[in-house]
């Protein structure tokens, strides 16, 4: 297969859960939205003959502190074992012609953002792509499925499926092999839509693979107790699509309040994240962890919403976190011209 000297560069938004994570893995449903910090991979042909797929982790390092893309390059080896398998698996190949990988971000890693479903989706694309494989959404967010199982273990298909197809995502997954990946095209109104920030914990301690066995020791052990919350949250899914739908702040501030209480009994909010919770809460507004959560310190990013978004930067600021506004609903994963 001729592909020396061919350059793909494929891209995938970042994801945040508005609501579901964690009880999206049992069944119930999530809403989900793309944001517009992307994750972009490129693969670069090398001639026959070349002795390996190479990364660039040695070109990206210097004395700086680490940045994602440095982080990321680091990893490259890890996430290509991961990758390739899977990929030569559906193919049905033993080999893969030589090419380089470059894989850039830009937003943090492990920060509840989706980074690992959009590093697999762009990665799986570009490599589909630079095989000559046609285009086809849905069989990137099929093989990028088995790369998050590989990731953590026991993922409900959400993060891949709300990189990959982009917008706003209600998605449930009723068995193994049967999911509702249902795009919303009603955008958020306009009045609640600018005062969204997140606000970056920083990294948990724990993986999202660990958090995700931590809640299922909690459904072993505490069955029907953990069951009345994963039902809780499946109703406030559901109607926070309709607030979201109809721009009622009032109703909006409650659920997500109402939401991070049931994260919480889950036990996978920690304690100093809590206690920033409170205070944005006290100030009349309403924050949630996104993605596994942290039970040590750090859970990743909060989505946090006010009325004066302001309000939200300085108890921030006051915390010495990082924050940043986000467009919602963004484009999937594309090929980059």
């Amino acid at each position: 297969m001729k592909t020396s000297g061919r350059t793909i560069t494929v891209s995938a938004p970042g994801k945040i859960h508005l609501l579901g994570e964690h009880s999206v893995v049992y069944g119930k449903p999530a809403l989900l939205t793309a944001i517009n910090l992307r994750t972009n991979v490129i693969l670069t042909a090398k001639p026959e003959g070349s002795l390996a797929n190479a990364s660039s982790s040695d070109e990206l390092r210097d004395s700086s502190p680490p940045t994602a893309t440095q982080l990321l390059a680091d990893q490259n080896d890890k996430i290509k074992a991961i990758i390739e398998p899977i990929v030569k698996k559906y193919l049905k190949i033993k080999q893969i012609p030589p090419y380089k990988l470059e894989i850039s971000s830009e937003f943090p890693l492990g920060a509840g953002l989706g980074s690992s479903a959009a590093i697999s989706s762009a990665y799986i694309g570009a490599l589909l792509t630079f095989l000559k494989i046609k285009w086809d959404l849905h069989l990137i967010n099929k093989l990028s499925f088995e790369a998050e199982k590989a990731f953590h273990g026991n993922p409900s298909g959400a993060d891949n499926a709300a990189v990959v197809f982009g917008g706003l995502i209600w998605f449930r997954k009723e068995t193994t092999d049967l999911k509702i990946i249902q795009p919303i095209n009603s955008p958020v109104p306009a009045n609640i839509a600018g005062n969204f920030i997140l606000i970056n914990t920083g990294k948990p301690k724990e993986t999202t693979k660990e958090m995700v066995g931590l809640v299922k020791l909690r459904v072993k052990s505490q069955e029907s107790r953990v069951k009345k919350i994963f039902d809780h949250q499946e109703q406030l899914v559901k109607e926070l699509l309709l607030t979201i739908q109809c721009g009622n702040e009032k109703e909006l501030i409650k659920i997500i309040r109402a939401g991070e209480k049931n994260l919480e009994k889950m036990g996978v909010v920690s304690w100093y994240v809590q206690s920033i919770i409170r205070k944005i809460e006290k100030a009349g507004g309403a924050a949630k962890v996104c993605g596994g959560g942290g039970k040590t310190k750090a859970t990743g990013v909060l989505l946090a919403y006010h009325p004066e978004k302001s309000v939200l930067e300085k108890i921030a600021k006051s915390y010495d976190l990082p924050y940043y506004t986000v467009v919602l609903g963004a484009e999937g994963l594309r090929k980059e011209i």
